[in-house]
């Protein structure tokens, strides 16, 4: 028998934001900070095939210690206690931090306008939302894409202030939480708002570490694949996987979550 779902009143949206929804200076900044003389990385060792396996979507001080041990920095400084270590890493993330900051203040990133064009749809027809990067640095990034700029891309006058109004909860940057306890306490947050109406998720992606987290927790996956093999999204489960957003689409979108359930 056929299962019947009230797609806006019943699915919750979760949004990972870099790749997602921005491409913001994250990776930038994990590459300029490495390859600054204290650390020593060469230029361009620190590329994007590596941040995408080793460093995206993963927590601050998982992402630093792949590139510190990757790269031999922990040997090179002869840090080894925990103690050394950790003190290393407490500075090479600081650093990144502090040049990640200044690179969105000055407006250093760019946006995937077919993404905010859905988030605003989806938040119009009345799904509830969720942020759900690894980033602490997500509500900064979502919260500086404004007004004029959102009116642009959706091609009329937009209400809010900034792009972060659209997003019902924020489990973003949750300290100790990898990316399938992210989601959970995501999907968590959007079930209780919801009044339990909200069972059911979809979760979009960019990275297929991403996809099997969601997997793991019994989402609906939409893979963005920026970079990388669209197999890898396949094999990670990914129910549908594109390029861009624009491929896609709220209707579409919805036929397909839909279809699932026939």
């Amino acid at each position: 028998m056929a299962t019947t779902i009230d797609f806006e009143r019943e699915v919750g949206f979760i949004w990972d934001v870099d790749g997602v929804i921005v491409d913001s200076p994250h990776e930038m900044a994990w590459r300029l900070t490495a390859e600054m003389p204290e650390w020593g990385v060469p230029v361009g060792r620190l590329d994007s095939e590596f941040y995408s396996d080793h460093v995206s979507g993963r927590p601050r001080y998982e992402g630093g210690n792949a590139v510190l041990d990757h790269f031999g920095v922990y040997e090179r400084f002869r840090a080894e206690t925990d103690a050394a270590r950790n003190e290393l890493l407490e500075r090479y993330c600081t650093q990144k931090n502090e040049l990640f900051k200044r690179m969105v203040a000055e407006g250093r990133f760019k946006v995937f306008e077919s993404s905010i064009a859905l988030a605003v749809e989806a938040n119009e027809r009345g799904v509830l939302q969720a942020m759900a990067s690894a980033s602490k640095n997500a509500k900064d990034l979502i919260s500086n894409i404004t007004r004029d700029k959102v009116s642009r891309i959706i091609g009329k006058e937009y209400e809010h202030e900034t792009l972060y109004s659209v997003f019902d909860v924020d489990a973003s940057g949750l300290d100790g939480m990898g990316k399938r306890e992210i989601f959970a306490s995501a999907a968590m947050s959007l079930h209780k708002l919801s009044g339990g109406r909200i069972r059911r998720y979809v979760v979009f992606e960019d990275a297929p570490s991403g996809i099997a987290a969601c997997k793991e927790n019994g989402m609906f996956g939409v893979g963005v694949r920026r970079i990388g093999e669209r197999a890898a999204f396949v094999e990670a489960g990914a129910d549908v996987v594109v390029d861009d957003l624009g491929e896609l689409g709220y209707d579409a979108l919805r036929e397909l979550f839909q279809g699932r359930f026939r």
